[in-house]
């Protein structure tokens, strides 16, 4: 059930975005598991911030970046080079990074389509405002994926964050 971004002449409209099929969510996350075993799985924003950045002037969405709280000194620029190197070009096992997002519920736990918990119902009211998308299975529940990557998209910027 993946979707392919819609084009425009405006590069970002507040459109993009769309629900995904849970096991194809899972297989993605799997996936990224495989790769980084001991690596970070998920982040969570709370509303509070979400909300702020999406009621400021002109915002249509959220992008997510990749980032890494490590700087890297030269000698470990080059082995993550050279680690890169046989990932992806001599295993061929680098794969398109994604990322899957969920509401996630005042108990922390991820908000799945077909789990319609008291609890879980409540929240991921607000949380369907965000993505304008309606669940595909008849839940109140919703999994996304990000709808364009950068870099790579149009609309893509090139600040201190992406370059």
């Amino acid at each position: 059930m993946e979707t392919k971004p819609t084009r425009s002449a405006d590069p970002i409209t507040g459109d993009e975005g769309a629900a995904i099929d849970l096991e194809l969510a899972a297989a993605w996350t799997k996936n990224h598991r495989h790769r980084h075993p001991n690596g970070v799985v998920s982040q969570f924003f709370g509303q509070k911030i979400l909300k702020t950045i999406l009621a400021q002037d002109g915002c249509l969405g959220i992008r997510i970046y990749y980032a890494n709280k490590q700087h890297l000194t030269g000698w470990q620029k080059f082995w993550v080079s050279v680690g890169n190197f046989f990932i992806s070009v001599v295993a061929n096992a680098d794969g398109e990074k994604r990322f899957v997002i969920t509401g996630v519920a005042a108990s922390g736990h991820d908000q799945l389509p077909g789990d319609a918990k008291p609890e879980v119902a409540a929240v991921s009211t607000e949380v369907r405002t965000f993505s304008m998308v309606a669940p595909t299975d008849g839940s109140d529940n919703i999994v996304g994926n990000q709808s364009h990557p950068c870099p790579g998209s149009e609309g893509c910027p090139k600040n201190v964050l992406s370059s």
